[in-house]
């Protein structure tokens, strides 16, 4: 049953522009910085993590989008009713789940393998090796788990507005907690995590002793959130009975 369900919701994205974005994203983007970073006066180090950062900050914002475009088609192929008469209601909605998880991460491994290897051979950027960037880009993917069960939540027990609302709001904070002003509380506010989880691997990965500890601080806390978190969106699910606040 769950794989016909990712399967159908699979073909459904064919006439949205989620499957495009992710492709053309994960394209486009490290062409732009490795076009820009040609002749940015900056060190490697410095473009490297310019590169995680502004992908990170970009990254909360997106899934805010794309769980409500995923929404929206659900609600205007029928008002939920495919979901609401599934035996199983938390079906619909692990499938949702798995099908955004798996759209980021090829996305995410695609941006950063391509800017990686057009870094390293055509810039000829030496400060990691490229067994970095998969890492990276698996970094990121694990951190940005908590932003899409809460913005599946949103956009589906609310309304598109207030997913795309509130990711404009996480996009925001990202960029102002990768100043001084989150260096000691980030770890605690998993809405920020996608831009400051790589930035401190990279650091982690130069062999910085204090992002090292950082690093295995957030992995703790991010293990106990993503899976209270996906408890509670489970739970949620079963309940679920397709209240949506008008927009």
């Amino acid at each position: 049953m769950f794989f016909s369900y990712l399967k159908a919701d699979f073909l459904k994205t064919k006439h949205l522009s989620v499957r495009t974005a992710h492709l053309l994203i994960s394209i486009v983007t490290p062409l732009i910085f490795i076009a820009y970073d040609s002749y940015a006066p900056w060190d490697d180090y410095v473009k490297i993590d310019l590169y995680y950062q502004v992908i990170g900050m970009a990254l909360p914002f997106l899934i805010g989008l794309f769980c409500a475009i995923l929404s929206e088609q659900e609600q205007s192929a029928g008002c939920f009713q495919m979901m609401l008469m599934s035996p199983k209601k938390v079906v619909p909605f692990l499938s949702k789940l798995l099908l955004l998880l798996m759209f980021c991460a090829g996305a995410l491994l695609v941006a950063s393998l391509l800017f990686g290897v057009a870094f390293r051979f055509g810039l000829h950027g030496k400060v990691v090796d490229l067994a970095f960037y998969p890492m990276a880009a698996l970094v990121m993917f694990v951190s940005s788990i908590p932003l899409y069960l809460l913005h599946l939540y949103l956009s589906f027990d609310s309304n598109k507005g207030v997913s795309i609302a509130l990711g404009i709001v996480e996009s925001v904070l990202s960029a102002l907690f990768l100043t001084g002003l989150g260096e000691s509380v980030w770890k605690y506010v998993p809405l920020v995590w996608p831009a400051r989880a790589v930035a401190t691997f990279f650091a982690a990965y130069n062999g910085e002793m204090t992002a090292c500890v950082e690093l295995k601080q957030v992995a703790c806390i991010g293990f106990f959130v993503i899976t209270i978190g996906t408890i509670v969106y489970l739970f949620w699910a079963c309940r679920w009975e397709g209240f949506r606040i008008a927009d």
